[in-house]
């Protein structure tokens, strides 16, 4: 699991993490209060929530099952794919399948794997009008923790996010943020210019400084995993 620190790439990754959260917080930010007028508010607001109990994962199994069928009936459907992306989601909040200030379980991994693939298959199809909540969804579940650090995942859902609020220069940060994880730099690189280009002018020097330290942090972190994949 990410929170074993045995790991040294786990360290670095979870310093990234927190390091960005400093640099957040010191720019004037809150990580989980900055939403985007289209969602529930908040990268990591839809992840731990999933509540209900064993007795209720019936429903959520069945919520997915008809989403699922009517995504077989019209698979060019997005919005069928979009309705099992976050059928999906809610199931992997269920106990069973997240445990709060742990993370995922390995249940909870496998359902995970489910969402992506909805996700995949929505991408593929190229909606017109993206489905915003599914995509902040998708980076709750795939970014920093609790989410299970699937960087580039996380990244193609921020781009959504970023794109349906293209005046809010924070969405932008966080998805450069992701793409440095994900060892994307020049795809962060814009990111981040394009966040110091909507920032208000009292806070531009000081979200710059932010963003350069962040790359660097992230970027050594995630050549950390290359060379320990390697």
């Amino acid at each position: 699991m990410l929170f074993d620190l045995r790991s040294p790439h786990r360290r670095r990754v979870i310093k990234v993490v927190y390091v960005f959260l400093a640099l957040l917080i010191g720019g004037g930010l809150i990580f989980f209060g900055v939403g985007t007028g289209n969602n529930s508010g908040g990268l990591l607001s839809n992840v731990g929530g999933g509540g209900g109990s064993a007795n209720g994962q019936a429903a959520y199994t069945s919520a997915l099952a008809t989403a699922q069928k009517k995504a077989k009936a019209a698979p060019n459907d997005p919005a069928s794919w979009a309705a099992v992306g976050r059928a999906t989601f809610n199931l992997a909040q269920l106990p069973a399948n997240y445990v709060s200030n742990q993370g995922y379980t390995a249940s909870g991994h496998a359902v995970l794997a489910k969402l992506k693939q909805a996700w995949s298959k929505y991408l593929s199809l190229a909606p017109a009008k993206p489905d915003v909540t599914f995509a902040d969804q998708v980076v709750a579940a795939f970014g920093s923790p609790p989410g299970i650090a699937d960087y580039k995942t996380a990244e193609s859902a921020q781009e959504v996010v970023a794109s349906t609020a293209s005046t809010q220069y924070a969405q932008y940060e966080y998805l450069a943020y992701y793409a440095y994880l994900a060892n994307e730099p020049n795809r962060g690189d814009l990111a981040a210019a394009r966040a110091l280009a909507l920032v208000p002018a009292k806070l531009r020097s000081q979200t710059q400084t932010a963003l350069k330290n962040m790359r660097s942090q992230a970027l050594a972190a995630a050549t950390g995993a290359t060379g320990a994949s390697g």
